[in-house]
């Protein structure tokens, strides 16, 4: 699971650089900025998500960091380009957090959910195009 959340994390920013921008000559300050934000909203939804299932549960996960790692990566994608870097540290933290909550949510309602897809990509997606109109 670790080897292919960094695999995902490594492909982001081919994602995030490239389709966000087009790789193309004069975009180059540009595309090194987006994979600084892209970096570091990942690296805060995964700690935030770690940390905060230490505390709740009491149990060190690292699926949790894993998937905290994705839901930092897919909060940042819509906003990649126009955020600063506290900006997107921010969008990682809640991100983080609105993973947390939604994992929680997803096991109240009693709905069939091993990978918390749903978390991870209709919540934190949710958030991130949010977060997007937040920073333009």
């Amino acid at each position: 699971m670790v080897l292919g959340t960094f695999i995902l994390w490594f492909g982001w920013y081919g994602f995030n650089g490239g389709s966000a921008l087009g790789a193309t000559g004069d975009n180059s300050v540009l595309i090194q900025t987006v994979c600084m934000n892209t970096t570091l909203s990942a690296a805060a939804g995964g700690l935030t998500v770690f940390i905060l299932t230490m505390a709740l549960d009491h149990i060190e996960c690292v699926s949790s960091l894993a998937n905290g790692l994705l839901a930092g990566l897919v909060s940042i994608t819509a906003g990649c380009d126009a955020s600063n870097m506290y900006w997107s540290i921010a969008i990682g933290v809640i991100g983080g957090c609105v993973f947390a909550g939604s994992i929680r949510l997803v096991k109240a309602l009693g709905v069939d959910d091993p990978l918390d897809a749903f978390s991870v990509h209709g919540a934190c997606g949710f958030w991130g195009c949010i977060a997007s109109g937040l920073v333009r």
